[in-house]
């Protein structure tokens, strides 16, 4: 209660000096309170800082580095100095608080459940990108008010995404990319209106995509590739008129591309959608899209036409609308994509021919139109591309010659499978930068020139299934050391064994079956070929003996000698060192890989090798998993001797085919070794003896033939022999019976050692009777036919007679 002024008017003197000296004493007390304010005020930024740094350590001793090395940033977070300024990956803001925590690629190993989110209500930016997190993302995240960028892509983080990111509602950057997640896309996250980037490639996501996300107006990046998604791509995406650039690749969407997308996103750059399952017609609404540089629809189920409209993208630089249903002609207005530097056209079903506008592209770099039903002849407008890299035609209709190649930079050049004619393009031989050619099945024919081997780069070479004739020239400039597979089969090549070929230190492949050549393999290959893993010679006329030197082709995994006029004996010696039959093949394929630069990416260029393989008694051609075929096929040749013993130790066999030779002997005792065997075939030799007992353990057996032979005895039993229950695999072998054949007779024994005695008691019967039968006709002949061999025995009967009766007359 306060004093009325006539109050203090009658107080005692010393009364009022009191209250004068409680007064200052108040304002002394006030001064000081407005002081400790002041000072407290002063000293709650160091007390914030303190608590961050505290978060920060608690957090950092949760964690593990994996790359423990003084450069970590980590190594700089010490309890003893500021974040502010010393530790590697902080930054603050002008209050000193951290706005910014950055330690991408840092080795750090853990989980975010000790990351203390509610002490950094500054923090606008958190990145944590290439680590090894662990765990899920904690839902307080979205206790970091003022964030604006979160990435954590590229860990090992589970558990979905956090409905809670919704509540950001500054953030302009989501990035989550290559972490395990998986779940669904959480509609909350069409509430953060200001994003304008969202990654999330390659989480595991499931379900649809929520149409909610039309609500994003400011996003313009949106990676949602290389998941599970399914389901349409919702029209509501209309709505995000900021769009740029959209990654949807690689999921499972299905229905058809909506139109108004491309008329509602005007600044839309990249369009990706391939390796889906759209429906439907590309939309010539595409049109719209004016600044629309990069478009990929490859790998859907699009139909119709190519719209001419598509001439209208006048900026684009690369279009892929590869392996879809397209029909129809390729639109003339293709022409107008003066700046388009890779067209891909592959696997659909266009034809027609190719427009001679074509060559307007004077960009260009790659061009794909394999796998189509185009026709008549290329344009030779072709030659007006310059900067071609790499240009696939095959697998069409197209008749004519080969045009002229323009480009001195080509890199990869394939026609095959058409019916191209005419001799060998010498345009090729003038682009000494060619790596890949594949002129196979078509009706090229004449002499190949001695300018082919000027190519120095040139790493893989088709020219199988054409009419090529003559000998392989043996002259060229270049050294070969490049090239790695060869290919000369079903032409009508003629000479020996091509000496070009002792060039070629690098070859793995090499297929010359299906010609004329002759004479000997020479015995330089075993040591001028050592990385040869195929040799396929069959149907041609080499003659002689297999040189022992092949031996030394440790890599060699299938060789194919068969329908020649090989003599001999398989060498001993010649299987013991082929160590790479020796053990199943692990690599899937092989292929010829070239890289170049295209659009600032690295374009790889590869081609798979493909051979026939006779193959369970019919022919198959192995493309891609040649690499995996391990076999033996010298059928059809004029092979003796016997089996070689080592054949068994060849443990990663999966076909081996003896037939139609001279071999005796038995069947190796230990061929059930094969563990991996698929298909055995030793008909029409000379084969004895028993069936080994092993062959029973040959679990992976589908295909046998063991006819006309000598073998005898009891057939062995087996799980996987019982399958295979055609007589006619063991026919024309007299002394064979059990199952598939006639049941063996009681008492009868099934080991050869009874058989052998058996015979051989046969045997000596009829020698003894042949004996006598001759010996007696022998002894009658001379009688008959010689008068003094007849005296003479009869003198001896008459001597022998009388000294007998002699003595028995005494005897009396």
């Amino acid at each position: 209660m306060s004093n009325s002024p006539l109050e203090w008017l009658l107080l005692p003197r010393q009364t009022a000096a009191d209250t004068m000296e409680s007064r200052v004493t108040s304002t002394k007390a006030r001064l000081f309170l407005l002081v400790l304010v002041c000072t407290c005020g002063a000293a709650s930024p160091r007390t914030e800082s303190e608590v961050e740094a505290k978060a920060l350590f608690t957090w950092k001793s949760t964690l593990m580095i994996s790359d423990a090395n003084a450069s970590s940033p980590l190594s700089s977070w010490s309890p003893a100095s500021s974040p502010c300024g010393s530790w590697s990956g902080v930054a603050c803001n002008a209050a000193g608080r951290i706005a910014a925590l950055t330690i991408p690629r840092a080795g750090v190993a853990g989980t975010l459940d000790a990351f203390d989110f509610s002490a950094f209500p500054a923090l606008a930016s958190l990145n944590l990108s290439g680590n090894h997190l662990a765990g899920a993302i904690p839902a307080n995240v979205s206790l970091l008010a003022s964030l604006a960028s979160l990435d954590l892509s590229s860990n090992n983080l589970t558990g979905g995404i956090p409905a809670a990111l919704g509540t950001l509602r500054g953030l302009r950057a989501l990035l989550l990319r290559n972490n395990p997640l998986g779940g669904r896309i959480p509609g909350s996250l069409a509430k953060l209106a200001v994003l304008r980037r969202l990654d999330l490639q390659a989480v595991r996501l499931v379900g649809t995509i929520p149409a909610e996300l039309g609500r994003l107006r400011a996003l313009s990046f949106l990676d949602l590739s290389r998941n599970n998604l399914s389901g349409e791509l919702p029209p509501s995406f209309a709505g995000m008129t900021k769009m740029k650039e959209l990654y949807l690749s690689r999921n499972n969407l299905s229905g058809v591309i909506p139109p108004e997308l491309f008329t509602s996103w005007p600044e839309v750059t990249l369009f990706f959608l391939h390796y889906n399952s759209f429906t439907g017609s590309i939309p010539p609404e595409i049109s719209k899209a004016g600044k629309l540089r990069f478009l990929a629809l490859e790998a859907n189920n699009l139909t119709g036409v190519i719209p001419a409209e598509i001439g209208s993208l006048t900026g684009l630089e690369f279009l892929d609308l590869g392996r879809n249903s397209l029909s129809g002609p390729i639109p003339a207005s293709i022409g107008n994509l003066k700046l388009l530097v890779v067209m891909a056209l592959s696997f659909n079903g266009l034809a027609s021919s190719v427009p001679p506008e074509i060559g307007s592209m004077s960009l260009l770099q790659n061009l794909d139109l394999n796998g189509n039903q185009l026709e008549g002849e290329l344009p030779a407008t072709i030659s007006s591309l310059k900067d071609l890299y790499s240009l696939d035609c095959s697998n069409n209709k197209f008749i004519g010659t080969i045009p002229s190649i323009g480009s001195k930079k080509l890199l990869s050049a394939a026609f095959a499978n058409n019916s191209f004619l005419g001799s060998f393009p010498r345009t090729f031989c003038q682009i000494a930068s060619l790596a890949l050619l594949d002129l196979s099945s078509n009706q090229l024919s004449g002499e190949l020139p001695n300018c082919l081997w000027d190519l120095e780069d040139l790493m893989f070479l088709d020219l199988s299934n054409n009419g090529f004739s003559g000998k392989v020239p043996s002259a060229g400039s270049a050294n070969l050391s490049s090239l790695e597979s060869l290919h000369l089969a079903n032409n009508k090549l003629t000479g020996g064994f091509p000496s070009i070929l002792k060039k070629c230190k690098q070859l793995i492949v090499l297929d010359m079956g299906e010609n004329y050549f002759s004479s000997q393999i020479l015995s330089w290959t075993g040591s001028n070929l050592p990385s040869l893993r195929i040799l396929r010679l069959r149907s041609n006329l080499f003659s002689g003996s297999i040189p022992w030197q092949l031996s030394q082709l440790s890599h060699l995994q299938l060789l194919d000698l068969a329908a020649n006029q090989f003599s001999g004996p398989i060498p001993q010696g010649l299987l013991a060192n082929l160590t790479s039959m020796m053990k199943p093949q692990t690599e899937f394929n092989m292929t010829s890989l070239v890289h170049h630069q295209v659009l600032h990416l690295d374009a790889t260029m590869n081609f798979v090798d493909r051979i026939d393989v006779n193959w369970k008694m019919k022919s198959y051609t192995f493309q891609g998993t040649i690499a995996l075929m391990i076999g033996i096929d010298l059928s059809g040749n004029s092979f003796s001797g016997e089996i070689p013993t080592e054949l068994a130790n060849l443990r990663g066999l999966r076909f081996l085919n003896l037939s139609r030779n001279h071999l005796s002997g038995h069947i190796p005792e230990n061929i059930g070794d094969l563990k991996l065997l698929e298909s055995l075939d030793c008909s029409w030799n000379e084969l004895s003896g028993a069936i080994p007992s092993s062959i029973s353990k040959l679990a992976s057996l589908s295909t046998l033939n063991l006819s006309n032979n000598n073998l005898s005895g009891e057939i062995p039993v087996g799980n996987q022999l019982q399958t295979l229950d055609d007589p006619s695999i063991y026919n024309n072998n007299s002394g064979l019976c059990g199952f598939p054949l006639v049941a063996c007779s009681k008492g009868s024994s099934g080991t050869v050692e009874t058989l052998d005695t058996e015979l051989e008691t046969v045997y000596f019967c009829y020698s003894i009777i042949a004996g006598l039968v001759i010996g007696f006709w022998l002894w009658l002949g001379s009688l008959v036919f010689f008068k003094t061999w007849r005296t003479y025995v009869f003198c001896c009967v008459d001597r022998f007679q009388h000294k007998v009766m002699k003595r028995w007359r005494a005897f009396r």
